[in-house]
This record gives structure tokens, sequence and C-alpha cells, in this order.
């Protein structure tokens, strides 16, 4: 994902960046927690040590609000209904993968998993959510390899790429189904069985009130 040089946005995005979020609203700070596992243990003689681990995670708070209407300073040219981002960011925690933090001036750039997300609609400002939520840095198992050559061993490390791409989800046809009934149980709007249909229609046909037990269809 690219962003435009010089101009400070923040941005969460999943899938592979098929599914993106721009904060609308900078947070007026992110604190940012950089912790350690040092251990520490007295010897005789020495005094105290310190035993350098591998550090913690790197953890992202802040808080923020996505606005109903526009006003000046606003970092989005078109406003996504409040809920929707509120309903996105939960399906993302739930979908137990990570999301790709970007924060252009912070110099952030990682994956992180979502690790708490609360929001609030408070009275007076109609549709308005105020919110708050906390990342963690996210790293892939890595997998060492020991080389023994001429009886020296050396240690390979590969590095891991992240991969966020959600799996799509399925749905097998029960008697009585009908696309539109699928759509308003699995997208919350019936109205979204256009969507389902253009995802399937080399198992459904020509006709999408054709669809039959059995049948496995994609879910988008």
């Amino acid at each position: 994902m690219t962003t435009e040089t010089g101009k400070y946005e923040m941005w969460l995005t999943y899938d592979a960046e098929k599914q993106k979020i721009q904060l609308p609203v900078l947070p007026e700070s992110i604190q940012t927690k950089l912790g350690a596992k040092n251990d520490t243990m007295d010897i005789t003689g020495l005094g105290e040590i310190v035993i350098m681990q591998s550090r913690p995670a790197i953890q992202f708070s802040f808080s923020s609000f996505f606005p109903a209407a526009k006003f000046p300073g606003i970092q989005v040219e078109e406003l996504t209904p409040p809920i929707d981002i509120i309903n996105m960011i939960k399906e993302w925690k739930e979908g137990k993968l990570p999301v790709h933090f970007i924060a252009t001036a912070c110099g952030i750039d990682m994956f992180c998993s979502i690790e708490e997300f609360t929001y609030t609609e408070k009275g007076g400002d109609p549709g308005t959510y105020h919110y708050s939520i906390t990342l963690k840095e996210y790293r892939e198992i890595t997998i060492r390899q020991v080389k023994v050559e001429n009886e020296k061993a050396t240690v390979q490390k590969e590095e891991p790429r992240v991969d966020n791409t959600a799996k799509p989800k399925t749905y097998t046809v029960k008697k009585g189904d009908c696309l539109w009934n699928i759509a308003k149980k699995l997208c919350g709007s019936g109205s979204d069985y256009k969507k389902i249909y253009d995802a399937n229609k080399k198992t459904i046909g020509g006709n999408p009130n054709l669809i039959y037990p059995g049948q496995v269809l994609t879910i988008p």
C-alpha cells in the first residue's frame, strides 16, 4: 500500500490489504510500550548482573472517534458510516489474523494483533462513535536450521513473511434456503444476495433463484 509523501495518515488494513480503514480523525497521541524481559541475578564477587533476553512485542494504544458528519481537518474525502467501521474492526479482531498498522509520520509499518477494542456512542452526537484500541506487534514463528560442515555448525535463520489473507467463508445450502435468507443470516442484509450470487455464478448458474441442497457457496 502506498500513501502520499509528507502527509500524516494512519491506516489499518486486513486480508492482504483488500479491506482498508483510513482513520478519519487522527488521535491526539499514541502510547507506545517498549518493555524488556531481562533477568538479573547476584553472583558472589560480581554483584548484580543482567542477562539480556529477546524484547517483548511492541504495544500501541490510542483513542479517537469515527465521526458521523464531516468537519474541517478530517483526514478522508468520503466518510464511511461509523457503525460499519466498528463492525469491520470487530470482525477483524474475531478473525484471529493480524492487521497491518501504518502511521506515516511515526514511521510505524508493522503487522499487529488487535488486543483490545472498546467503543461508545455519546449523547448529543448520534451516529458518532468514540473508541480506544490497543495493538500488539505480531511476529511469525521462525524456524532455524542448523547446518554442519567440517564439524562446524552454522545457524540459518529464515525471515518470516506475514500472511494475513483471510480464508473465504463457505455455506452449504440446506432445504428451504434461498439466497436472500442466506445473505440476511450471514451478511446482515438480504439485499447482499447479489454479492453471494456474483461470487458463485459458476456453481448456481444463470438463475439466482435456483439453488439446491448440498451446494457449497462462497460467502464474500
